[in-house]
């Protein structure tokens, strides 16, 4: 688990590591907001739509300034 933050140390999301070595991106609410998975080499939202490839978890956190 890791916590994602912003430029100014404020708390974004968490990283999870789950089954298989999926990757999961969870708002500070606990709720999932996409999905990596390495044997695919894909990125998926919460809806299990495609988002791209590699793993794009961290570029998805919301920048609240």
């Amino acid at each position: 688990m890791a916590i994602l933050k912003d430029k100014y140390g404020k708390p974004q999301g968490i990283t999870q590591t789950v089954a298989g070595g999926m990757e999961r991106l969870l708002d500070l609410g606990g709720k999932v907001i996409a999905t990596y998975r390495p044997d695919t080499d894909w990125t998926y939202d919460s809806h299990g739509e495609r988002i791209g490839t590699g793993n794009r978890l961290a570029g998805m956190t919301e920048d609240e300034e």
